[in-house]
């Protein structure tokens, strides 16, 4: 079976700018470039621009974000859903979250169309969860501690596939002109943070604020924070920073909002906290990362690091123990005084990237489930 006889849906709720949408994003782009044909529905959203610019057909189909919807909406939906498959002749579909793949996975199933499902987290709905996997052809999990939910919690043997990261778009650059930009000194050492402003993560962000603040006053005078991203708690952010540098007598963390181009921010940092894709993309670029998640604190990925960050998914699937101010601030102090050190860790995470993550890599991985189940369904 060729590449170009695949004709791949890619579902997503809704096509905002996160993590999940990033990684469709990648592997979209990747798999245009082998000649599969992609195709993307989902609600409009923000990165909707970017996967018009690969040359993707877009769909925007007004996904629920629950699967009991009235059945007047669900019939309308499922409508919608077949004509898309009709029109894209479309051979398999694979979806990320579950409101959306249930309704697709049920169109497909009618047409005999195989269904894969990839579970992202641990934070689905586990009745929904239940739902979508009994309905896919096949399982994929991004991480051992998802993997290892899946098992648990559903009858269905998962299969185990990294996200992927597009290493040629992620990796070192000029920062001169971003920091000057900024109003960042050249001599300033540079800490990020980038996620959604919401939930947990606002108050990651909070806690790592008020720890640079004490490192600031204490050890680092050089010390400057740029928080990427928006979200439902950003104004609460923007109080606190006020609040910081009328206390440190010094503008310092920068606030810049969402951006769609991490690519170009991630390199103005000397070290990166964060979890998840934000800590492999940041890896990418040859940042060393101090990973910090929605589960907890896991502390600086060294090499001797590498699987046991892996295996918890830098602290958003599993941690060490939680995160607290102190933690934060007390090996914060110890990073930023070792920066030699870092370069040296950031130039070893990038080498275990390219070998692990690669999108090239992760892309042939699922091609290659694709076709599998694509003969299963023909046989």
């Amino acid at each position: 079976m060729s590449n170009e006889s695949l004709r791949i849906l890619m579902v997503l709720d809704s096509i905002e700018v996160g993590g999940t949408e990033t990684h469709v994003f990648s592997l979209a782009k990747e798999m245009l470039r082998k000649g599969i044909h992609i195709v993307i529905a989902g609600n409009k959203g923000r990165m909707i621009d970017k996967f018009h610019e690969l040359g993707c057909s877009v769909y925007e189909v007004d996904f629920p974000y629950t699967l009991n919807i009235e059945e007047e909406k669900r019939s309308e939906l499922i409508t919608q859903v077949e004509q898309i498959i009709e029109k894209e002749a479309i051979s398999l579909v694979h979806a990320h979250q579950t409101p959306s793949a249930y309704l697709t996975f049920w169109v497909a199933k009618q047409r005999k169309i195989p269904t894969i499902f990839t579970v992202h987290g641990t934070y689905y709905p586990k009745s929904e969860l239940l739902k979508v996997v009994e309905l896919a052809s096949a399982t994929i999990c991004v991480s051992p501690p998802v993997y290892e939910y899946v098992q648990e919690e559903t009858s269905v043997q998962p299969i185990l596939i990294a996200n992927g990261i597009d290493t040629e778009e992620y990796s070192e650059r000029d920062v001169r002109e971003l920091k000057a930009q900024l109003n960042i000194p050249k001599e300033a050492f540079v800490l990020l943070y980038s996620s959604r402003i919401n939930w947990t993560k606002a108050n990651i962000c909070m806690m790592l604020l008020r720890a640079c603040k004490d490192v600031k006053l204490s050890k680092a005078p050089h010390l400057h924070v740029v928080v990427v991203g928006d979200g439902p708690r950003f104004k609460d952010l923007q109080n606190l920073t006020h609040l910081i540098h009328r206390t440190c007598k010094d503008s310092f963390i920068h606030l810049v909002g969402e951006k769609q181009d991490m690519q170009h921010y991630y390199p103005i940092a000397d070290c990166v906290v964060g979890t998840g894709r934000v800590a492999l993309e940041a890896m990418a670029c040859t940042k060393p990362v101090l990973a910090v998640g929605n589960h907890g604190y896991f502390g600086l990925i060294d090499k001797n690091e590498y699987d046991n960050a892996w295996n918890y998914y830098f602290g958003d699937h599993n941690s060490r123990h939680a995160c607290s101010r102190f933690t934060l601030a007390r090996d914060l102090g110890t990073i930023i005084a070792s920066s030699q050190h870092l370069k040296n860790i950031g130039l070893q995470s990038r080498e275990w990237v390219l070998n692990k993550f690669d999108v090239t890599k992760v892309t042939e991985e699922l091609i290659e489930l694709y076709i599998d189940k694509l003969k299963d369904d023909t046989t």
